[in-house]
């Protein structure tokens, strides 16, 4: 490896290593100014494939060259043995380096893989994000959830495999009700028959594998033997499988004659916007497609697809056929080839169809990447016209591409949640979603509530505002010229108040634990009152503003380190009318934010005198909502943003009324982790165990120490200092001593 030296001039050191290129296959990394990878590719020939890209050619159209030398400030070189080892080592440094022009398709948690473990005694089948290498038989992944989640039902349906868990398996002691509607064996608690089990498993691997006409064959001779033998049940499940079967490969376009697997890929491209077509062929019927769209691909068209082999057929789950037919060979295609086939375990042909029924196929591929392309643009431009329709109906400053909805779910006036969800581009956007434990409000009250929830995600979206340096100046000129101090809009804010509930993933429920005392009294003063929501919160205590003096440095660092996740969204959509409209502008408007776009949207309702009145949508200042048709694209995404935030908060309060049903009185003692909870119920048996035990009893519990026992004593006291004595058993001949003795 040429190592870069920054003593030398970069332009002579580059053009040094330029001229002293080896003619050998190897890898090369291109390195920007700032000494971060910006590209990783492989080569026949390092001399030829590097120096070409450093060529003034009139003729050279490839995209990367016009920005190459103002990126590019050093290369470094790695000389391999062979292409395969080249081929190999490019993923490798791929993956390390994570440079920002080499083809980067979805992240392997994003797609959905199917796992047959074929070493357990009884396999079933399963949906994995993550492949891992133990030997078990992994088939995908699939583009879509709804894709494998179908394929799994359909699965479960005729081939009778156990769905339930290994734990539950050993847990059970009759059989589910899959078994009773003939779905599955129960081999739980029923004498199955492995050699039968053993063949539902090879007729799924041969079905997911697409070998149809294999796994056709094999059913109709089973379903003929045991016709033979008068096994008539055993016979009528080879006959649902084999109408299933047929009933797939109808769907399925026969397209080649030879008896080959095969992965056909098309490209089509605009600029620097990429689209990847792959045509998945099976014993010469299309079984699947699939369609990738890369972006800022600088890259021609052989690197691109070069590196899109390498990414795609990289992941452990991706079946890997019998011949990959590709528009254009990428550089070293023959070590391509050979990895594939190392990967595969037989040997895989990579080319470029010329002629005959392979050549039509390659067309269909490049003419449904074109066709997909177009339907992503068409797509694209609706969007904006969708946003414009909205910016116009509700007269907002901006195109509202990102869109929060809130919404308060109770049951009974207990367990109250609020949700907060996010549409970025009219799609939801989960890592912004946010539940929050609604506990400083009268049972059943959602205009505080409400009041509540938006006062938390007000105060942090402020917070991120006031983080960012260019939003700093902002806000400084705005409140300059309105002659209102910053200290006026943040009283009351404390760390806990800005830090509180952020959940680890997107629907985690906020933690209580988190909670200030101090947080909790200042939401209740502004809430827990009979004031209309018109009314402006009540002054916090000074308490609470010393408090928030004290820790706003803190919640400063704190909102910069996550304020991407709580920025202000461009539209802020209430569920609910002129009351719940009125709750989120006091919310805004008491942390001074006077420039927040919000409105209330009212569901469709009938009135009295039997007038249907449609959705409609409540703006600041106005009395009358405007009515949104059915067919509207503005209610299309409105509607859909409060189905959601509805949808998440029942989520949420089903979630927390569910731990709250299952809580033991052993977690709310503070000072007591939860490998020593567990070990004092497993060996005292319960609570009622834990009150009657002594402190040598206690002591004697393994992970037990004298500061866990003292953290317990403070709630629960020992049963030895809270014995009462033992009263006289006659406290009349007592009274009568009493009286003599005086």
């Amino acid at each position: 490896m040429v190592n870069p030296s920054a003593k030398q001039d970069p332009e002579a050191l580059l053009a040094a290593k330029l001229a002293s290129l080896p003619t050998t296959p190897g890898c090369y990394l291109f390195i920007d100014k700032a000494g971060a990878v910006v590209y990783v590719g492989k080569a026949k020939s390092l001399r030829s494939r590097v120096r070409s890209y450093f060529q003034e050619s009139g003729s050279d159209a490839r995209y990367f060259i016009p920005i190459l030398r103002k990126i590019v400030a050093d290369l470094e070189t790695v000389v391999t043995a062979t292409e395969k080892e080249a081929a190999v080592l490019e993923n490798e440094l791929v993956k390390q380096h994570k440079p920002r022009f080499n083809v980067k398709l979805r992240d392997d948690k994003d797609f959905l893989c199917l796992k047959l473990d074929t070493q357990k005694a009884w396999p079933m089948l399963e949906t994995v994000r993550r492949p891992a290498p133990d030997k078990a038989r992994y088939f995908g992944p699939y583009h879509s959830a709804t894709s494998a989640r179908r394929t799994l039902h359909l699965v479960n349906k005729h081939f009778q495999l156990r769905t339930c868990s290994d734990t539950e398996m050993a847990s059970r002691r009759r059989p589910c009700l899959q078994y009773q509607i003939k779905r599955c064996l129960a081999p739980c608690v029923m004498d199955v028959d492995r050699e039968l089990y053993s063949e539902m498993v090879r007729s799924v691997a041969l079905f997911l594998e697409g070998r149809h006409d294999e796994l056709t064959g094999e059913l109709t001779t089973r379903m003929r033997d045991a016709s033979r033998e008068l096994e008539f049940e055993r016979a009528a499940i080879y006959r649902d499988q084999l109408r299933a079967v047929e009933a797939v490969r109808e769907a399925q376009r026969v397209v080649y004659v030879k008896d080959v697997d095969q992965d056909v890929v098309g490209i089509y491209r605009e600029g620097t916007l990429v689209e990847v077509e792959v045509i998945l062929v099976r014993r010469g019927r299309v079984t699947d497609t699939l369609s990738f769209s890369l972006r800022n691909m600088e890259l021609p068209d052989d690197e691109v697809l070069g590196g899109f082999l390498n990414e795609y057929y990289g992941v452990a789950s991706t079946t890997i056929p019998d011949e990959v037919l590709v528009p254009v060979l990428p550089d070293g295609a023959e070590g391509v080839a050979e990895w594939l086939g190392d990967r595969r375990g037989r040997k895989v042909a990579l080319f470029v169809p010329q002629r005959g029924p392979r050549v039509d196929l390659l067309k269909m591929a490049s003419e449904n990447a074109a066709h997909a392309f177009r339907e992503k643009q068409r797509s694209s431009d609706d969007l904006e016209a969708r946003l414009e329709e909205i910016r116009e109906r509700l007269r907002l400053p901006t195109l509202p591409r990102r869109i929060e909805c809130c919404d308060i779910s109770h049951l009974g006036g207990g367990d109250t949640v609020g949700s907060i969800v996010a549409l970025l581009d009219g799609q939801p956007d989960k890592k912004r979603y946010r539940s929050f434990n609604v506990k400083s409000v009268a049972d059943g009250d959602d205009y505080a509530a409400m009041y509540e929830v938006l006062s938390r995600r007000f105060r942090r979206g402020k917070a991120a505002r006031q983080a960012s340096p260019a939003s700093i100046a902002d806000s400084e000129a705005a409140l300059g010229a309105e002659g209102a101090p910053e200290s006026d809009v943040m009283e009351g804010v404390t760390e806990s108040d800005v830090m509180e509930g952020d959940p680890a993933e997107s629907d985690a429920l906020e933690s209580d634990a988190t909670e200030g005392d101090l947080a909790d009294e200042d939401i209740g003063s502004a809430t827990a009152s009979d004031a209309p929501p018109e009314t402006e919160g009540t002054p916090v205590s000074a308490a609470a503003e010393r408090e928030s003096a004290a820790s706003g440095g803190d919640v400063s660092r704190r909102a910069e380190a996550g304020g991407g996740e709580w920025d202000l969204p461009d539209l802020f959509v209430v569920d609910g009318g002129r009351g719940q409209l009125q709750v989120a502008l006091s919310a805004a408007r008491d942390l001074g934010l006077h420039g927040l776009p919000i409105v209330g949207l009212a569901k469709e309702r009938e009135t009295q005198t039997g007038e249907k009145l449609v959705d409609r949508v409540y703006l600041p200042g106005q009395k009358n909502g405007i009515p949104l048709r059915s067919t509207s694209s503005a209610l299309f995404f409105l509607a859909r943003a409060r189905d959601e935030a509805h949808r998440f908060a029942n989520h949420a309060r089903k979630r927390l009324g569910k731990a709250r049903r299952l809580r033991s009185e052993i977690e709310d003692i503070p000072g007591l982790g939860s490998a020593v909870r567990t070990a004092l119920l497993r060996e005292l048996g319960s609570m009622e165990g834990v009150r009657r035990a002594t402190d040598a009893q206690i002591l004697a519990v393994t992970g037990v120490t004298k500061r866990h026992l003292s953290a317990l004593r403070k709630v629960i006291p020992s049963p030895e200092s809270s014995q009462p004595d033992a009263p006289p058993e006659d406290t009349g001949d007592l009274s009568k001593a009493r009286g003599l003795t005086r």
